[in-house]
C-alpha cells in the first residue's frame, strides 16, 4: 500500500517525517520497483540540497519541476515551501500524477500535479501531443526557480530546445534552472562508466555533439556535449553558468549527483 513502510526498510523509516510516509506511492509506480528504499529516500534529500545551495530556493520561492514523475524528488520541499511559495510538478506518465495529485496535492494544496498529455514510446504511448512544439501550462514569469532530474536525458534536440525556451518564458528574469544531464564530454568509451548503460557509442543523426546508448531508440538514453547544451541555452535565452559533474562516467575524482548537473540563468 502507498506510505507502508515494510519491514525491510523500517530501519530506514527514520529518513522520512511522519506525514512524508503516506506520500510515499506503491513500488509498482516506482522508476526503480526494485530498487532499495534508501535509493528511493535519497532522491528528496539530495534536490531539496541542490536548489537551496544552487538555486537559492527559499521557503517563499515558486519552483517548478519537469519530468516530476509521483513526486519522488519533492517530498522534501513539502514543509519547506510556505505560501506564497508554491511548487509545480508537470510530467507525461498519467498514473504517477493521478497518485500525487491524490496523496500530495490533496494534503499541500501549495503543491500542484498537471499532467501533459505528451506523446513517449515508453512512458505514455496513448499521448497526443508532441514534445518539440508542446507549451508549458503556466503562464510567462512565473516561477523563480525550475528543475528536472533525470528528464533531459531522455529528450531528443527538438524536445530540449523547445523544452529549454518554455523554461525561460516562464522563469522570472535572473530565474534559475537546474537540469540533469549526460555531458558527453565527460564519456571516456566503451567498459568506462559506472554502469554498462551509460554508453553513449552512437552518434545522432544530424547533430553534432549529441550521442545515444541506442540508436533504434534514441530517447533511451541521450548525451550531449556541453557546446550542444550551451548553443540551445543560449538560444533559449539561458547561459550555462556551471557544470557540475556527475559519478556515471567515473573519471572525476569529485561528483555529485548520479549525472550531470547543469545550472543554468536566465537572462
Amino acid at each position: 500500500m502507498a506510505g507502508e513502510i515494510h519491514d525491510d526498510e523500517r530501519g530506514l523509516g527514520p529518513l522520512l517525517w511522519p506525514n512524508q510516509r503516506p506520500l510515499v506511492p506503491p513500488r509498482e509506480l516506482w522508476v526503480g520497483p526494485q530498487d532499495p528504499f534508501v535509493h528511493f529516500v535519497r532522491w528528496m534529500w539530495e534536490f531539496r540540497a541542490y536548489l537551496i545551495l544552487l538555486c537559492e530556493l527559499g521557503s517563499d520561492s515558486s519552483v517548478l519541476e519537469l519530468g516530476c514523475n509521483h513526486g519522488r524528488t519533492m517530498l522534501g520541499l513539502v514543509d519547506y515551501l510556505r505560501p506564497p511559495g508554491s511548487y509545480e510538478g508537470l510530467d507525461i506518465m498519467p498514473a504517477q500524477i493521478a497518485f500525487a495529485q491524490q496523496r500530495i496535492q490533496a494534503a499541500y494544496p501549495h503543491c500542484r500535479f498537471t499532467l501533459a498529455d505528451i506523446y513517449n514510446q515508453i512512458y505514455n504511448p496513448n499521448g497526443r501531443l508532441r514534445a518539440d512544439t508542446y507549451v508549458f501550462p503556466y503562464p510567462d514569469a512565473r516561477f523563480d526557480v525550475a528543475y528536472a532530474a533525470s528528464l533531459f536525458t531522455h529528450l531528443t534536440p527538438a524536445a530540449a530546445s523547445n523544452y529549454l525556451h518554455q523554461t525561460r518564458r516562464v522563469l522570472r528574469p535572473g530565474g534559475c534552472a537546474l537540469f540533469s544531464f549526460f555531458v558527453l564530454d565527460h564519456y571516456r568509451g566503451p567498459g568506462t562508466s559506472a554502469w554498462e548503460g551509460y554508453e553513449f557509442n552512437h552518434a545522432l543523426p544530424g547533430h553534432d555533439d549529441v550521442a545515444v546508448y541506442n540508436p533504434a531508440m534514441p530517447e533511451q538514453i541521450i548525451a550531449y556535449g556541453s557546446g550542444a547544451i550551451a548553443r540551445m541555452a543560449e538560444a533559449a535565452g539561458l547561459r550555462v553558468e556551471r557544470i557540475l559533474p556527475g559519478f556515471w562516467s567515473a573519471t572525476h575524482p569529485r561528483s555529485l549527483n548520479e549525472q550531470d548537473l547543469v545550472l543554468l540563468r536566465a537572462a
